[in-house]
Parts: structure tokens; C-alpha cells; sequence
């Protein structure tokens, strides 16, 4: 068993790196032509249509992504392009017009977080103290014979 050090180290770190979130990793612009390209040969497992704002979005099976405008008048083609290859295709919806702006809700992973750190630093106390009774104890037994 390893010693009570590297155990809070090592339950410290585990703690660490679930409280820190993914970087999340935004789509590769790309010429429309070599995205045509990848639409008809190469290994995609969905695409994002933006009819709004004229754009496709592909994505690999390596999950990286592309992103490219398409010309006005493309976008049938390209939607049997995907149909045929069996590319699943989703259409970015527009907003609503009274669609209200919520802001993100980071206060509640800082509160869990807090939780979380809060409950590590008294399972550390709780065997710091046990530690020292039982040295404590060792030692006045000792004494004693």
C-alpha cells in the first residue's frame, strides 16, 4: 500500500482534473472546393448545414471538423451528396426572434468544485489525525513496557 502521501497526492490530482473542463476545439475553415472533395470520398460521419448563414460543417471520423461557405444554389446538391454517401445531415436552426441570451451557469461547477475540494481537505485532516494517534499511541506503549 502506498504511503499516506502519494495517496493524497494522487487522489489531489484525480480531484484536479476532473474539476477542469475539456478545451473544446473549433472547426477548420476550409475552401469549398476541397470540402466538395472530402463530401465525395472521404470518411465523414455527419454534416452541419447553416442555410442562414450559407455555411457546411463536416465532421470526420477522427472528430476533427471543417467548416467552408458553400455558393448560393449548392446546397441541394450538396444535401444529395450527403444522402447518398449516407452522411447524416442536420440543418442549423435559426434562432427564435424573442429568443432571450441566458449566460452560462459556471457558478454551479465553482460551488462543486468548492464541494469537492472542501471534502478533500477534511478526508486529508481526518487522516493526518488518525496518523497521529496512532503514533501516539504507539509511543506511550512503549513507554510503558
Amino acid at each position: 500500500m502506498p504511503p499516506l502521501r502519494a495517496r493524497v497526492l494522487l487522489i489531489a490530482a484525480v480531484l484536479l482534473a476532473l474539476a477542469a473542463p475539456a478545451p473544446a476545439q473549433a472547426a477548420k475553415e476550409v475552401a469549398y472546393p476541397a470540402l466538395l472533395r472530402q463530401i465525395k470520398s472521404g470518411p465523414l460521419i455527419r454534416a452541419v448545414i447553416n442555410r442562414a448563414g450559407g455555411d457546411i460543417e463536416i465532421k470526420f471520423r477522427d472528430l476533427s471538423e471543417w467548416k467552408a461557405s458553400y455558393p448560393a444554389g449548392a446546397q441541394p446538391m450538396l444535401q444529395r451528396l450527403l444522402h447518398e454517401r449516407h452522411v447524416r445531415v442536420i440543418f442549423a436552426s435559426r434562432r427564435p426572434a424573442k429568443a432571450k441570451a441566458r449566460g452560462v451557469h459556471h457558478h454551479l461547477r465553482y460551488i462543486a468544485a468548492g464541494i469537492l475540494g472542501a471534502l478533500a481537505l477534511i478526508g486529508c485532516a481526518f487522516l493526518f489525525s488518525r496518523r497521529r494517534r496512532t503514533r501516539g499511541h504507539l509511543r506511550g506503549d512503549a513507554a510503558i513496557s
